[in-house]
């Protein structure tokens, strides 16, 4: 490792508010880092953080050794860490906040190590039951379902469908496994949610 230089290694982007709760605001650059060094690249370890501690989404895309590139969603609480084989890779943020802007950061060190993340996908219900369908993102493991009104978990379910919209499993919002249903082969996920007025939210475990 090291032979593989990078032109930056840190960047901070100021990020507006969101305007709409439960949604990410306006993506802006917050750092960009190209190999100037030779090489199919080296491993980076990337530190993201806010100077607030305002939770922010990221959108990290890399390339290595002239493969396709890559795409991830990731969210940040106040911070998090993600480890990629890259030649270059870029950072974008979007602000989770409706109330302030926020300082998102980005640093990069060279290095390997095991990492974790996770990323949300959020919603409302407003008395009516629903069906909602939702697409794993890349790199995802697990998932769980998460509501405002945890009395409501019992009625509220996770379906696992197939690539031929057959359902294949099938979790009890009070009965999901720890730390969440496997993905598997899933190609959609059906939330069966039951009449109330309440908040969602379907947190992925990535595995990245």
């Amino acid at each position: 490792m090291g032979t593989c230089k990078l032109s930056r290694r840190s960047g901070t982007a100021r990020l507006p508010a969101a305007t709409v709760a439960g949604s990410a605001g306006a993506e802006g650059e917050v750092l960009t880092a190209q190999s100037i060094g030779s090489g199919d690249g080296d491993w980076r370890i990337i530190d993201l953080w806010s100077d607030e501690g305002t939770p922010w989404e990221a959108r990290l895309a890399w390339s290595g050794g002239g493969g396709a590139q890559r795409t991830v969603l990731l969210d940040v609480p106040r911070c998090t860490r993600v480890c990629v084989h890259a030649t270059m890779l870029q950072v974008f943020g979007s602000n989770l906040s409706t109330s302030a802007s926020v300082n998102a950061s980005a640093a990069i060190a060279d290095g390997q190590c095991d990492t974790e993340n996770q990323w949300t996908v959020r919603g409302l219900i407003a008395d009516a039951s629903a069906n909602v369908d939702v697409v794993p993102p890349p790199w995802a493991k697990f998932v769980r379902l998460e509501l405002s009104d945890s009395t409501l978990l019992a009625t509220s379910f996770v379906e696992l469908r197939d690539a031929n919209a057959m359902t294949r499993g099938r979790y009890p919002g009070n009965a999901q496994p720890a730390p969440g249903a496997p993905i598997g082969d899933a190609a959609t996920l059906r939330l069966v949610l039951p009449a109330g007025t309440y908040a969602w939210r379907l947190v992925f475990l990535l595995h990245l």
